[in-house]
Formats: C-alpha cells, structure tokens, sequence
C-alpha cells in the first residue's frame, strides 16, 4: 500500500515554541512498509538478519544485482550492488555506502534497495574494499576512489536526473557521507548521515578499552595508535570527517544528521561536532553541553522542547531534538546507534540541487 505521509516538526527556540509547514509528500513516493525493515535494529533483531547474506536481498530486492566496476587507482574489479529499472524517464541516485564492518552486501542496506525498486530510483551500493578492518579500507584513497567509480558507474549505465543525486549511510557509513560530501561537495544534492563518526582520533579514545574490535580496527587501518605526532595520527586525521566537510558549508549542500542521544558505540558528540561544522555560529551547540550530552546521554534542561516527526515515531523512536542552520539540519532521538530508513529518505527525495 502507498504510504501517504504528513509530516509535522515542531521547533522549540529561544524565542518560543514555532511550528513549520508540514513538508507534502509526493503522492508517488513510496516509503518503506515492512515493520522489520524500518530501522537498523529491527533488522539486526529480525530473522532476516540470520539469512545468508545474498540470499536476503534475493528475497527483499531480487532486481537489485551485483556488478564489477574497474577501480581506476589499481584497475582490480570492485563489486556493488546496482539497480536500474530501465524506464524511459529521468530518474534519482541513491549512493548508499556500507557501514563500520559490512561489505557491499550487507543486510543492513537492504531497505535502501526496496526503496529504489519501489520509487524506479537508481540505486548503487559500493564495497569500497569491504570492511573498515585494514589500510585499504577505512576510506583509504583507494576506498574513496572506489566510490567515486561507483557514482560514474551508475551515471553512465542509467539516465539520472543530475538534480537528485543523494549519498547516504550510517555509522562507518554515515562517516564515509560526510567525508564525500567534505570532499566532493559538487557532486551531491544532498546528504544524509545517521550516527557517524566525526574524528577517528576521537573516536580511538572512546573505544580503546572497549571490549569490541573498533579501536584495533583503527590502529591497523591507520598504522598504529594515533597519538599526537605521529604518522598515524596524521593518518586518521586524513580518513577524518573532521578534516573536510566544513568545505561543503561554501557550496550550500544540503546536509541531514541523526543521531541517537543514548548511542554507546558512536557517542553523540561525533554528529553533533559534524552539525557545527556546517552551521552558523549562532546555531552551534556549545563544547559544554556536547560534554553533557555525552556523558549524561541525556539532553542539558535548556535544550529540551516539543519535538516531533511522524517518521520517527512510526518507527517507535521518539525525536528529542531538531536544529536547522544554513542548509545543515541536525536530528537526536531518544535511541542508541540506529537509523530511521525512512526518515533519511523521505528527506532526501525533497531535495534538489544541481551537481556537476
């Protein structure tokens, strides 16, 4: 069945409590239906997730196929997922791109494949060297080039509307967005990042007495612990949100970033930073209530407010928080380290900006 959505933010400022105009759908747009397809989590507790990886997109998206794409850096076949329905008409770009320890054929981005198939859009999901494990990952130059190949790929075997080319991602994913959006601004029409990592020597800290892998993760990808002055911590800084998407605040790219206030893997501090990156300085949130954010996983008293985007809710998450500035818009629900399908990609399809 068509899903038909409103969709209401209320806005709480300094100056009061303001209500936009609800956002119209296009009555030929599509959302996702399926309750275990709606966010990350449903899918990791679904029994999709224990399927062989290959034979679940044959049972959610069969149109979706893998294809080999010739890396122009090394010239060894990389492999994606790719759909085009064929249709004589111009059609939208979805970039999507793997998170922290999947591949290309992850389960996690299945949904991104149901949408395409429902909504006749493009869709593309590289490899970029797989998981974030080893020098050539961890958006490596090989690994960005990678992407970029994929985007040409996708270009040059299916008619694009060149206005409505979106990337998208969460986690290691939502990290690689933000990088290609730092980095490539020109490219894009927009951006949407959920829960990613901002600063991979920030992120060393956070996780290295964890009891999951992500720190040793970074200390191969990067050549060692990134300590102050040393060849890997300039490393990490060069695979690093941090170091570009202030860039993309020149060229008005419109940029969507969520993140849960209660996430333990990817602190919300990451998003937040990336948020006031792209913000004006009247809009940033401050060090100190990043600090409080972080460590109480709760929002400071004077941030709180009515929020709500029927989005989230459908999707049993509730939104806490929602900032815009400029052509950046920052969301934090009242979750861990998940992504709300829907709402990143019911954003994006109201978004069009001419790329090159």
């Amino acid at each position: 069945m068509k899903n038909k959505l409103h969709v209401i933010v209320v806005l709480f400022l300094n100056s009061g409590l303001f209500q936009t105009s609800p956002a119209q759908p296009s009555p030929d747009l599509f959302l996702i239906d399926d309750y275990d397809y709606k966010t990350f989590y449903r899918i990791a507790r679904s029994p999709v997730n224990k399927m062989n990886k290959f034979a679940a997109w044959e049972k959610a998206a069969p149109e979706v196929k893998t294809v080999l794409i010739k890396s122009t850096l090394d010239s060894s076949e990389q492999k994606a997922l790719f759909y085009n329905s064929g249709t004589a008409r111009k059609k939208p770009l979805l970039l999507a791109l793997h998170s922290w320890s999947e591949d290309y054929i992850q389960h996690f981005s299945i949904p991104y494949g149901i949408f395409a198939v429902k909504n006749d859009w493009v869709l593309i999901h590289p490899d970029y060297r797989g998981a974030f494990t080893n020098p050539m990952s961890t958006l490596s130059e090989y690994a960005v080039a990678d992407i970029l190949d994929a985007l040409e790929y996708a270009r040059k075997n299916a008619d694009i509307d060149q206005s409505r080319i979106y990337v998208t991602g969460f986690s290691g994913g939502g990290m690689a967005t933000l990088i290609m959006a730092g980095r490539y601004p020109h490219l894009f029409s927009a951006a949407a990042a959920w829960v990613p990592i901002y600063d991979l020597v920030q992120w060393y800290g956070t996780t290295k007495n964890a009891k999951h892998n992500y720190s040793r993760h970074i200390t191969n990808s990067c050549g060692g612990a990134p300590i102050a002055g040393s060849k890997a911590h300039a490393e990490c800084l060069k695979r690093s949100v941090s170091s570009y998407l202030k860039n993309a605040r020149k060229t008005n790219l419109p940029i969507y970033i969520a993140t849960g206030v209660k996430d333990e893997f990817v602190p919300p501090s990451h998003s937040i930073q990336a948020f006031n990156d792209l913000a004006d300085k009247t809009d940033r949130i401050s060090a100190e209530d990043i600090r409080y954010i972080d460590k109480k996983r709760r929002l400071p008293t004077h941030l709180k407010g009515e929020f709500f985007d029927s989005l989230f809710t459908d999707a049993g998450l509730r939104l806490i928080f929602e900032r815009k500035s400029e052509k950046v818009i920052l969301k934090i629900f009242d979750g861990t380290h998940d992504v709300i399908y829907n709402a990143g990609l019911y954003w994006l399809s109201n978004q069009k900006r001419k790329t090159r």
